[in-house]
C-alpha cells in the first residue's frame, strides 16, 4: 500500500510543479508580449492626455464651446509639407497661428477599457462634418506624405486606413 502512495504523492508533485512552473511561464511570457506592444504603441495614459487631442508635433491651446480640441501647428509642418493654406488648417484669430479643431475624447472610459471598435469609431469622429476633418481623414488628406524624403512613425500615423 505504501508504494501506491508513494507513487500518487509522486504524481502529485509533479502535478503541483508543473502547474507552477505554467504560470511563472506565463508571467513572463506576459511581460515579454507587454515590453513588445509598448515598442509598437503608446501608453494607455499618453493616449488619453496627449495621443487623442493633437497630432504629433502639434500642441493643443484650447477647447472650443463645444469641447472640442483646438491644436496649433507650432512647428510649422503643415508650412513643410505645403498643406498649409487647405482644409487641413485654419488661421487664428491673430492671422498667424495654424490651428485644427479635433472631436473632444469621452473620458468616462478609459482608452484600455475602449473595444478595439470604440477606438476606431472615435477616431472617424469629426469636431463638425461640415467643417473638419475626422482624425483619420486628416492623417490620411493633411498628414506627412511618408515615403517623399519624410519617414515617421507618430502616433496618428496608419489611422488613415479607417478613413
Amino acid at each position: 500500500m505504501s508504494a501506491v502512495v508513494n507513487v500518487l504523492a509522486a504524481i502529485g508533485m509533479i502535478a503541483v510543479l508543473v502547474v507552477i512552473i505554467y504560470y511563472i511561464w506565463k508571467y513572463f511570457s506576459k511581460l515579454s508580449k507587454d515590453a513588445e506592444l509598448s515598442k509598437m504603441r503608446p501608453s494607455p495614459r499618453y493616449m488619453e492626455t496627449v495621443g487623442v487631442r493633437c497630432p504629433d508635433y502639434w500642441e493643443m491651446v484650447d477647447s472650443d464651446e463645444d469641447g472640442n480640441y483646438v491644436c496649433r501647428d507650432s512647428m510649422g509642418l503643415m508650412k513643410k509639407y505645403g498643406k498649409e493654406n487647405t482644409k487641413c488648417v485654419y488661421k487664428g484669430t491673430n492671422g498667424s497661428d495654424v490651428l485644427m479643431k479635433f472631436a473632444a475624447y469621452d473620458d468616462s472610459k478609459g482608452w484600455e477599457e475602449m473595444t478595439d471598435d470604440e477606438k476606431i469609431d472615435f477616431m472617424k469622429l469629426s469636431a463638425d462634418d461640415a467643417s473638419y476633418y475626422s482624425r483619420a481623414d486628416w492623417i490620411k488628406n493633411c498628414g506627412p506624405n511618408v515615403g517623399s524624403g519624410i519617414s515617421t512613425t507618430a502616433v496618428w500615423t496608419g489611422l488613415e486606413k479607417y478613413a
